[in-house]
């Protein structure tokens, strides 16, 4: 399998760091186009990128260890936990209906957004102001989209939702939750919440392809100021695969839990080749066995994809701190590898 050729072969140049793992070893781990593109600081394997709902990942993570803990149950109403004011809700909604984008509740960021009604949106709630899951309440609508557990509709707000839940569960802010129990924990000490005013050494800025001007512009005005549960973490690509062998290996949560949290919780009825766990994308093989599990998040200057391959021992990581080629590569790069 020739990774560099694949690279050059796609029709965008990309710029980021691949990391594939075959078997236990590193096979292809190399940086790519510019971290910092004012100072021509280029993108090396140990910078850290942006995850935008990738995060979602680690906010299930945080809520099945609390659950392990016996402070969460999965099937339990979210206002059991909760103790802000929320919109008005069916009763009904769980744990679990969160987790797996089931549970019916009116979304406040919807993925399907222009970009003018995406910059609208954070005219109204500029991003400085959304530094933990809480600010971003007043962005709820009311009421519901359709009834808990009627189906799949992938929702941003259900893992504000979470994150939430995990400071009321825990008795800590979402975000040192996280870096404390899931990132140490995982050996992922590249990875933390970072706020985008005040990013550490060795973070890649996101940016935007240029309007026909010739001019990068960086995502600091579009995304918010500090992570929320949906979105907001920065990792590296190591950190990525110690986050898939802490996850397997038993160091974040019990086997069972785990078990749940990789298997198919929910499935999209216009797509039945789309399934969902708790926070991981599942996809499967034509006889419904599962072949892989994904981490995936895109967003304004930020596409980012870790695949783990149960069948052929692989992790493919893929982070960029531009849109550009990243799910084709991704895609291309899963094919070569399974054949």
């Amino acid at each position: 399998m020739d990774i560099e050729k694949i690279i050059a072969q796609q029709e965008q140049p990309f710029s980021g760091v691949v990391m594939v793992r075959r078997g236990g070893q590193i096979v292809h781990m190399n940086g790519y186009g510019l971290a910092h593109r004012a100072e021509e600081i280029p993108n090396r394997i140990n910078t850290r990128f942006g995850t935008a709902s990738g995060t979602k990942t680690f906010t299930a993570v945080a809520v099945c260890q609390l659950v392990d803990a016996g402070k969460i149950d999965l099937h339990a109403p979210i206002t059991e936990y909760i103790r802000h004011r929320l919109p008005q809700y069916d009763p009904g909604v769980t744990v679990h209906h969160l987790l797996s984008h089931t549970s019916g509740i009116a979304d406040y960021l919807d993925d399907d957004l222009s970009d003018e009604d995406y910059a609208a949106l954070f005219t109204r709630y500029p991003v400085y102001t959304l530094r933990g899951p809480a600010d971003y309440l007043p962005m709820f609508p009311d009421g519901m989209a359709f009834t808990p557990g009627e189906r799949f509709v992938y929702n941003n707000g259900a893992y504000i939702l979470l994150a939430l839940l995990v400071e009321t569960q825990s008795g800590m802010p979402y975000a040192d939750y996280v870096e404390q129990h899931v990132f140490a924990k995982a050996g992922m000490l590249d990875s933390g919440f970072f706020e985008s005013d005040h990013l550490p050494a060795r973070t890649a800025l996101g940016y935007l392809a240029d309007k026909g001007d010739g001019i990068w512009r960086t995502n600091v005005f579009l995304l918010p100021i500090r992570g929320g549960g949906d979105g907001g973490a920065y990792v590296t690509a190591p950190d990525m695969n110690k986050f898939w062998d802490a996850l397997f290996g038993g160091q974040l949560m019990s086997s069972p839990l785990r078990d749940q949290m990789i298997s198919i919780q929910s499935t999209d009825a216009d797509d039945p080749t789309v399934h969902y766990g708790y926070g991981l994308w599942i996809g499967t093989d034509a006889a419904g066995q599962i072949i892989r599990c994904s981490v995936i998040g895109g967003d304004q200057g930020v596409a980012f994809s870790s695949d783990f391959l149960p069948r052929h021992d692989s992790v493919v990581t893929v982070i960029s701190n531009t849109k550009g080629p990243t799910w084709a590569l991704s895609r291309d790069l899963r094919a070569a590898i399974m054949g």
